[in-house]
């Protein structure tokens, strides 16, 4: 299962999102006394006034269950929300469980898994404000112990993870194209967010551990321009460029500047400033033939959630990925060794999804 939790000010909008017919609600718990939405939203208020400090009393959980696991029967919706709500401390509070339908006007496409919200009022019923810190850490250990209670699909914690998530927004994007290219409503082939190719091209550099300046070089040879934050003559951080795109390093898995000098890289001032100053002004870092690096070498599946690689192999069979070439050349022209004859970087590749 895999959890969100939001928090919010207004009570009607989350009233009427999660009772709204077209999602064909189904009320699963609650215990609150009105019949509907409007009474429902009085009552929450009415509670949530008794602490007028409290500018924010509105909590929204939702659980969506894994594809693998099917369709879920009431006692087990309600026994994941009642625990959750116990061991976040909300026992005394006014709540709401709601399962929406898979078919979901408000989404871009269908479900393919069960989901349900829990709406809960942080103000209590003695007028005191629940503690939330530290919540979210909460809320995945409730899962993970509720997946092996119901035998359910076991989904890694953000901190067994070995890759950042790559956002909703992103995941449902890539899963549009590759249903519009299936059906032939789209020409160009589906495309690989960028920070997933970033985040692929920084540990194919960083891979066994070397200089920052050698670091440098290899992203440049992959079209990735690194930038350096400079203040008082010191290294702060640093962001990563990929044509048009850009992101910071904190934003990706170990790839701040704090995490590339103690996980990744080796640094020593007098040897790589030289480096950093010619990344900050666009100029090419040289680098020793041996040393080189190229998109050939990284297999993309690696970095790609699983139900969109699911899809892909449908779309176009389960061969390796890799790289479009356009996207080595796109920026600028890079200094490249020449291959070797019958070598690995001169043999076809056969393209099976884009990667621009």
């Amino acid at each position: 299962m895999i959890g969100n939790i939001t928090t919010g000010r207004d009570f009607w909008g989350i009233v009427d999102y999660l009772l709204d017919p077209t999602k064909t609600p189904i009320l699963i718990d609650t215990n609150l006394a009105g019949f509907d939405r409007c009474e429902m939203i009085a009552e929450l208020k009415l509670c949530a006034e008794q602490n007028y400090r409290c500018q924010k009393p509105v909590k929204h959980i939702s659980v969506a269950f894994a594809p693998e696991d099917g369709e879920q029967d009431y006692w087990t919706v309600k026994d994941v929300a009642d625990k959750i709500r116990e061991e976040l401390g909300y026992g005394d509070n006014q709540f709401m469980v709601v399962r929406h339908d898979r078919i979901d006007p408000g989404h871009d496409r269908t479900h393919n898994h069960d989901h349900f919200h829990i709406l809960i009022n942080m103000i209590d019923f003695e007028g005191r404000r629940v503690r939330d810190s530290f919540e979210r850490k909460k809320l995945e250990k409730i899962l993970r112990e509720k997946e092996i209670d119901h035998n359910l699909t076991l989904v890694p914690s953000s901190d067994q993870r070995e890759y950042k998530a790559v956002s909703t927004g992103q995941v449902q994007r890539m899963m549009r194209e590759i249903e519009e290219y299936q059906k032939q409503e789209r020409e160009e082939r589906p495309k690989v967010p960028y920070t997933i190719k970033i985040q692929s091209g920084i540990d194919l550099a960083s891979h066994d551990n070397p200089s920052l300046s050698i670091f440098i070089a290899r992203l440049q040879r992959l079209q990735i321009d690194p930038k350096f934050r400079i203040e008082n003559n010191v290294v702060k951080g640093i962001s990563y460029k990929l044509q048009n795109f850009q992101v910071r390093g904190c934003k990706l898995h170990n790839a701040s500047l704090p995490k590339l000098l103690s996980h990744r890289v080796s640094f020593d001032p007098e040897r790589d400033s030289d480096a950093i100053s010619m990344a900050n002004r666009d100029e090419i870092v040289e680098l020793e033939p041996k040393l080189d690096v190229s998109w050939n070498m990284i297999n993309i599946r690696n970095y790609i959630p699983k139900k969109m690689k699911q899809m892909l192999d449908q779309t176009f069979g389960e061969r390796e990925s890799h790289i479009a070439k356009e996207a080595q050349s796109e920026t600028r022209t890079t200094i490249h060794t020449k291959p070797e004859p019958n070598s690995e970087q001169t043999k076809p590749k056969e393209q099976e999804w884009e990667i621009g």
